[in-house]
């Protein structure tokens, strides 16, 4: 897999907020007395860790290089989650996430290998145990923060991380399930329970309830969104100072709705609900309900399509578009056009 190119430290470092502009965060309880020292945490720990790496990475014991990746990831992903609640463009965050989900799987690497190490005493962990505040911290942001910044062909990658352990152990978590599956193929009916319990459990019944209603269940979850997350790790992080609060989002709602095509204008002013990032996550759509058709059908979604007649098939079509035959020999007048997962296409 081609590795990412190091990332344009100076730019993301002209990425801090100054005072004038922060008066137009999107989070209230972030507070700027706390908010230039949080940046230049979170940046100056991915900047020393990223550049540092290569040169520890042989003679590092398993441990180290495992930890010290891992906290690269977590802030990785709390920095978005201030970032985003500080006022920054979504633009920002999603040139980030990619890094985000690379940094991810070299964590997993190193936390693998100290598995393999004495280090480790035959104790095997996951990479993102999704039954503890991990769940949230990684598995749900990373996987959200995805799929809205229109990386939704990442998935696989993204599930082959959380599976690490996990999926020996027998854990698998609904709501995650159920936002992946149209993007990670072969992996049976999802749960119907989540591993964290609540808030997450009320959402599923966002998903099979039928869709003129959808909207109403998910003004009532974003109601009730911040007291039934009480065993979550961010509650009442604001509180005394509010030094370590980096925001109050419900990334999986914003997920879901993005996910179902769900109309947001009765929810969207309602407090936690990241309704910038949906807005530009809908340039990006999922995959319609019928994905796979044929040549002489209408095009049932404006997207980009491709089909495995020819090599350079991928094309965009608009909502009402004829789908052409393109297919030569005995297969001609059959061409098979499939909606293509990476939406990205033209961005």
């Amino acid at each position: 897999m081609k590795k990412l190119p190091m990332p344009n430290w100076p730019r993301w470092f002209s990425w801090k907020i100054d005072e004038a502009d922060f008066e137009q965060r999107r989070e209230h309880y972030v507070l700027y007395k706390n908010y230039p020292e949080r940046f230049d945490d979170f940046m100056g720990r991915l900047h020393m860790i990223t550049t540092d790496l290569p040169k520890y990475r042989e003679r590092s014991k398993p441990s180290g290089l495992m930890t010290s990746t891992n906290q690269r990831l977590w802030d990785a992903l709390d920095w978005t989650n201030l970032q985003y609640s500080a006022g920054a463009p979504v633009e920002q965050l999603v040139e980030v996430w990619p890094y985000a989900l690379e940094w991810a799987e070299e964590y997993g690497d190193f936390h693998a290998r100290y598995h393999q190490s004495p280090e480790a005493g035959n104790y095997m962990t996951p990479h993102a145990a999704l039954r503890t505040e991990e769940y949230w911290i990684v598995a749900l942001r990373l996987t959200c923060f995805g799929l809205l910044s229109g990386y939704a062909h990442t998935m696989p990658r993204v599930m082959a991380f959380l599976d690490y352990a996990n999926e020996l152990m027998g854990v698998r978590d609904g709501l995650l399930e159920h936002l992946v599956r149209p993007f990670v193929p072969d992996r049976g009916l999802p749960p119907d329970k989540c591993t964290r319990h609540l808030p997450y459990r009320k959402l599923l019944k966002v998903f099979s309830t039928a869709p003129t209603k959808r909207a109403e269940l998910m003004k009532t979850y974003l109601d009730e969104w911040y007291h039934a997350g009480r065993r979550e790790p961010y509650i009442d992080q604001h509180e005394e100072g509010g030094y370590l609060h980096y925001g109050y989002w419900s990334w999986e709602a914003a997920a879901v709705t993005w996910l179902l095509g769900i109309d947001d204008s009765s929810y969207r002013d309602m407090q936690f609900y990241p309704k910038d990032w949906v807005d530009y996550a809908r340039q990006y759509p999922p995959p319609p309900i019928e994905s796979v058709l044929h040549s002489g059908q209408a095009c049932p979604q404006s997207g980009w399509w491709w089909s495995d007649a020819s090599h350079q098939s991928l094309r965009r079509f608009e909502a009402g578009d004829i789908f052409p035959d393109i297919a030569s020999g005995p297969a001609r007048g059959i061409t098979v056009w499939r909606w293509s997962l990476d939406q990205r296409q033209g961005g």
